[in-house]
């Protein structure tokens, strides 16, 4: 797949929150909480996703849309500073997701992988951003 269609790919399936659906580990048997097969473990919970609803009731792309975003500690961000996702959706909101999708694709072929538990987690908001944009 060449470049351009994998970013098309990638970009459509960035998830309300930030997550790139794609690029999850449940990728193989989801695909994406703006479809009809959703089956993320956020989306499936007894509450649900919190920034799904809150995106869907004000007709909103995504959390980066929000004016919010820098403050919101609710649901997937309740990590607080040290949330990848949310980083991920203040980048798609500061720089877009053109230049977002094209950072993260540029950093996986240098090795650095979004997957849960690898290079973005447990990193600070303010790291995460250098870490996509260097």
């Amino acid at each position: 797949m060449r470049n351009s269609e994998k970013a098309k790919e990638l970009s459509n399936s960035i998830a309300y929150c930030g997550l790139i659906c794609r690029l999850c580990y449940l990728a193989v048997k989801c695909d994406g909480c703006k479809t009809n097969n959703n089956t993320c473990e956020r989306n499936c919970s007894d509450k649900g996703s919190y920034q799904k609803k809150c995106c869907e009731n004000r007709k909103l792309d995504g959390c980066w849309e929000c004016n919010e975003i820098y403050i919101c500690e609710k649901g997937i961000y309740s990590q607080g500073n040290f949330s990848k996702v949310k980083a991920f959706a203040i980048c798609i909101k500061e720089d877009g997701k053109e230049t977002f999708i094209k950072d993260i694709i540029k950093n996986s072929e240098k090795g650095l992988i979004v997957d849960k538990g690898k290079d973005y987690d447990n990193k600070t908001i303010d790291t995460v951003l250098k870490m996509i944009r260097e």
